[in-house]
């Protein structure tokens, strides 16, 4: 006899909890003794402890072939302890399923329908591959069993049998079929679930059942069957296009007729991917009205997106944005209440309408949408606003204002949404990432994943359909800016691209803009954030260029050009360094020109004292000095970049011939200021489209194929003749001097050097 049974052992964890561990190890030990024994109710009750400690999270597998053997038992009770325990405990890999084959077989044609029952549900825990090929037939046969319960269980196991064995399928499909006019309801509905479930891999198997289907659908009022029918037809429909015009009225009536939220939403659902809102027949609505479908699906959609349930409004917006995509006038009148959904506290909800609000955005609606976008990334725990003393110019107007963390919600509302609408923030403030999180911990709008669809969003809303939305450009470089300071996730490379596409694009738009780069090169805060890689490298760096390349728009000053060359400059990579030096050479010949209309002795000094500290910059962020103090363009850094080193040398030999050009005062201006200005403005810079050369007609004849020339003959890789030959009485010794060597060795360093090769 067995010492403890399951209530004795659950009473003993209970008064063990101290030393539950050994106490657990104790019984463990008693039930290998048990399930030796050859009484068979011993050995299932020890099988019924080992399921309960299985619950607990101990291994058994120790004990599965007692397990089978309790299986075999011809007492019910005993055989349901064994399917129990194989259910809990086998797997695909456990060695003694092959012995349950004949086992399993043998209970499904038992005549004790119960033990029919525990079979169907054992095997449909266990099903190996080999198993669901040897008993599917078996399973197959119990269909036909008087009992509905059983044959409701067998839908379900051939189900789980069929994804082990997929040959089976064929054989399932007529059984089915059958199923379905079976008499019992219980039994057609697991048939819809079972035929639903397997659609979802290749629906056009079972578009034969639509007119079955279609008839429970019409005659069912069993809801959870409606909507396993409903779903299935939202798979079969864009197969046959036909289905829609026959659903359109049966789902117009259940979404008007049912209280049923599931089955309101699943007809909704259905009625948009399935397209059967675009049927052109109009429904009877609650009052009696004839109204679209479309319409009425929208106006239905409301009730899930007001809800106090967080999941009927996510489902609702996922559906509103479906509906969207194919009909999007009819969510325009949506607005105010997607716009609230905005400020939901769960970050699932926020994103999803999100997405919707995205695609409402108009001519109208657009700047209030933004500010709202622009609000939430400001009012967050991810950055905080920085007073300073001063503030730049924006156009005509100067901004003053300050910010303490003190200050109420709408203050910093009333920031976010200047009147001019010439800056929301940037006008007003650096913008720095804060280190110290509230009291109540982040928030949504903290989420680095959605400050990002917020950005992405406003970029979309502003840009799509070739700016089709924007009314003032200037409003919308300003928000770009306001994005640099504001975003709190790298999004440097997509507001870089939108910066610059709009100031190439829009002429009218490039002064404010210009403006605003400079503003932005003059924040301390952000350039000391520059590093390879940054966000702020890739707006400052883009923000570099359109200030060199748009540098006439704005009087002419010589600060420009220290702003272009800062400490930080180091610390990017090659690219970004020669656009920075690239645009520093463009702002001091614009410069030049512009000092070159007023001349005086004065402004003598003033370009001999830029140019001066210019190539001081110069020298000290990117070249070597010599041992007297000066720099020579020769003395470049070893191994800097090949753009760069380029760049350098024309921006020290303009600087150098500056110098000697005013190294004695004149009354007039050198001709060389005007001429280096021409250098980079003979042409001007228009945008192209990106189609611009498949529209481009090939001239007749033209043969892109053919070779231009003759062969080209082989050199031997020497591109210039070798230098003449060295008498060995003029060539320096070695061991008298290693100059020569060190001077080969300097040239090397060079980028233009070319090697030609030992004597």
């Amino acid at each position: 006899m067995f010492e403890k049974s399951l209530t004795d052992l659950i009473q003993g964890l209970r008064a063990n909890k101290r030393n539950e561990a050994d106490y657990i190890q104790k019984s463990l030990e008693e039930i290998q003794s048990e399930v030796q024994q050859s009484d068979m109710y011993c050995k299932s009750t020890a099988i019924d402890k080992l399921n309960y400690l299985h619950m607990l999270g101990y291994d058994t597998n120790w004990a599965n072939f007692n397990a089978v053997e309790v299986m075999a038992s011809p007492r019910f009770g005993e055989k349901r302890k064994g399917y129990l325990a194989a259910a809990q405990s086998f797997h695909q890999e456990t060695d003694v399923l092959m012995l349950t084959t004949n086992l399993i077989r043998k209970d499904l044609a038992s005549a004790n329908a119960m033990e029919v029952s525990v079979a169907l549900d054992g095997l449909a825990q266990v099903a190996t591959p080999e198993l669901a090929t040897d008993l599917f037939d078996d399973v197959a046969a119990v269909l036909g069993h008087s009992r509905p319960f059983i044959r409701k269980k067998a839908l379900v196991c051939l189900y789980r049998l069929v994804l082990k064995h997929p040959e089976g399928l064929h054989a399932l499909a007529p059984q089915l079929r059958e199923r379905l006019d079976d008499p019992d309801p219980s039994v057609v509905s697991s048939a819809v679930s079972v035929i639903c479930e397997l659609a979802r891999t290749n629906p056009h198997n079972y578009l034969p059942l639509a007119p079955r289907l279609y008839q429970l659908m019409n005659s069912s009022t069993n809801n959870w069957m409606l909507i396993k029918i409903v779903k299935l037809f939202a798979s079969l429909t864009p197969i046959e296009p036909r289905l829609a015009k026959k659903l359109h009225g049966p789902l117009s009536q259940l979404i008007c007729s049912t209280s049923a939220m599931s089955l309101l939403y699943e007809c909704i659902h259905t009625a948009v991917v399935g397209d059967i809102i675009g049927v052109p027949l109009p429904v009877t609505d609650s009052v009696g009205r004839d109204i679209d479908f479309a319409e009425l699906c929208a106006r239905k959609l409301v009730l899930f997106y007001e809800s106090v349930d967080h999941n009927l409004r996510y489902v609702g917006l996922v559906t509103l944005a479906q509906l969207q995509a194919r009909r999007p006038e009819l969510v325009v009148n949506q607005y105010e209440t997607v716009l609230k959904c905005l400020d939901d506290p769960d970050l699932s909800i926020r994103m999803r309408a999100l997405s919707v609000i995205s695609g409402m955005a108009t001519r109208r609606t657009l700047d209030r949408t933004v500010k709202r976008l622009m609000s939430q990334l400001i009012l967050s725990n991810t950055i905080r606003l920085q007073p300073v003393s001063s503030l730049p110019i924006i156009g005509s107007t100067e901004y003053s204002g300050k910010y303490n963390g003190d200050a109420a919600d709408s203050d910093l509302m009333a920031l976010a949404t200047d009147a001019t609408g010439a800056s929301l923030v940037s006008a007003r403030g650096s913008i720095v990432q804060s280190r110290q999180l509230t009291a109540a911990g982040p928030g949504p709008a903290d989420s680095p994943e959605y400050r990002l669809l917020v950005v992405e969003a406003i970029v979309d809303m502003c840009t799509r359909q070739s700016y089709g939305n924007l009314s003032n450009f200037e409003w919308y470089v300003a928000v770009l800016v306001d994005l640099v300071y504001t975003a709190g996730v790298d999004v440097g490379q997509l507001l870089s691209e939108k910066l610059l596409d709009v100031t190439v694009r829009v002429r009218q738009v490039r002064e404010f803009s210009v403006r605003l780069m400079r503003q932005m090169l003059s924040d301390g805060q952000l350039v000391s954030r520059a590093t390879n890689g940054s966000s702020a490298a890739k707006v400052l760096c883009t923000a570099a260029y359109i200030l060199g390349e748009y540098c006439s728009l704005l009087p002419a000053n010589s600060e420009d050009i220290a702003l272009l060359l800062p400490k930080c400059l180091d610390k990017l990579d090659g690219d970004q360094q020669a656009t920075f030096i690239q645009a520093a050479i463009k702002v001091y010949t614009n410069w030049l020109r512009d000092v070159a209309g007023y001349w005086s002795t004065e402004i003598w000094e003033l370009v001999r004292a830029v140019t001066a500290s210019t190539m001081a910059q110069l020298s000290e962020l990117l070249l070597a000095k010599t041992d007297g103090g000066a720099f020579s363009g020769n003395s470049a850094v070893a191994e800097l970049p090949l753009q760069v080193s380029c760049r350098l040398r024309h921006f020290v030999e303009i600087t150098k011939a500056m110098s000697v050009a005013t190294s004695n005062p004149s009354e007039s201006a050198p001709q060389l200021c005007l001429e280096l200005y021409e250098l980079f403005t003979a042409y001007e810079l228009n945008p192209v489209s990106a189609a611009a050369q498949g529209k481009v007609p090939l001239p007749d004849g033209l043969d892109l194929d053919s070779p231009i020339g003759g062969t080209i003959p082989n050199t031997g890789h020497i591109m210039f003749p070798p230098p003449p030959p060295v008498s060995s009485e003029s060539r320096p010794r070695a061991s008298q001097s290693g100059g020569g060597r060190k001077q080969r060795r300097g040239q090397k360093n060079e980028p233009f050097y070319l090697d030609g090769g030992d004597d």
